[in-house]
């Protein structure tokens, strides 16, 4: 891959455990934005569903960001999820290929809210 694909600003976030306490003394956790990195997008498929309460219809887009391992290499797909352009899409799986430690790339879809 030519570094100079990797030209899309995303951003890696978490959500991290605050030093507060909610009323029953859990530890709050709160969004926090862990790294911006420059990343490769590949749409990789949509569809609507349809059929849902009250004629709802719900769309499913599936995105491929592929970035440097060394700018964030402790991404986790249960920890972690990436904003772009205002939408945040959550991380269905995460591929080192061939565990090279080049590039990671990290399959989403579109969180829907």
């Amino acid at each position: 891959m030519n570094r100079g694909e990797l030209r899309h600003p995303i951003e890696i976030w978490e959500n991290k455990i605050t030093e507060t306490t909610n009323r029953v003394g859990e530890e709050k956790e709160a969004p926090e934005l862990v790294a911006t990195v420059f990343a490769k997008l590949e749409f990789r498929g949509g569809g609507l569903l349809t059929g849902r309460a009250a004629d709802s219809v719900l769309s499913k887009t599936t995105q491929k960001f592929t970035y440097a391992y060394n700018a964030y290499p402790d991404l986790l797909a249960d920890k972690n999820w990436i904003e772009y352009r205002g939408k945040k899409y959550d991380i269905l799986y995460i591929l080192n290929e061939g565990e090279r430690d080049e590039y990671l790339q990290v399959f989403t879809e579109e969180r829907a809210e």
